[in-house]
């Protein structure tokens, strides 16, 4: 009986000690990530294009509307809206722009954040997406490292060969601001 108690109480101090060496671990852990994101937004674009996107490259004007909610260590951020126009030569095989870019956030509470880098385009099945990586320069959030990433759906041939071609697209937007 005696050793019965004793294996017992050998079990349950094990039971203590590894509880005991796995909470502290997992409480630092997770405070640590959720320091390292200032801001994380997540909502949807509608895109415009005029004219419309054909199987052959072209000049498109671009009119973006993102509309977004925010969660971020600067409580009185909570969304931000942007309007995008721009001109682009695109087609529906290369809907999105490449290369260098300077974006400006606007967030809900009257600051910017402005953030230098790079788009580049990628293809996942039936998803196209765009994605700009970068460094906050200027404005809130200086110094964060940047990413945004349009999900869309890939056009099919028939959209594209429409008359008119694809004149509206939408999709899931994602923007993150982390400190380095």
């Amino acid at each position: 009986m005696r050793a019965l108690k004793i294996r017992r109480s050998l079990r349950a101090s094990a039971a203590a000690l590894l509880l005991a060496a796995a909470f502290p671990l997992a409480g630092p852990a997770t405070a640590a990530h959720a320091v390292a994101v200032d801001v994380l937004c997540k909502g949807q674009e509608q895109d415009t294009f005029t004219p419309g996107l054909t199987l052959q490259p072209q000049l498109v004007h671009l009119h973006a509307d993102q509309r977004m909610s925010c969660t971020s260590t600067d409580p009185t951020l909570t969304g931000r809206t942007e309007t995008f126009d721009g001109t682009f030569t695109l087609s529906c095989l290369t809907p999105f722009f490449s290369g260098p870019v300077t974006l400006t956030f606007h967030w809900n509470n009257g600051r910017t954040s402005t953030a230098s880098g790079r788009f580049a385009a990628s293809s996942t099945g039936s998803d196209m997406l765009s994605i700009f990586k970068g460094k906050a320069t200027a404005g809130e959030f200086q110094g964060d490292s940047v990413e945004t990433v349009l999900d869309v759906a890939k056009p099919t041939v028939q959209q594209c060969a429409q008359p008119g071609g694809l004149t509206h697209e939408s999709g899931v937007y994602t923007a993150t601001f982390q400190k380095p």
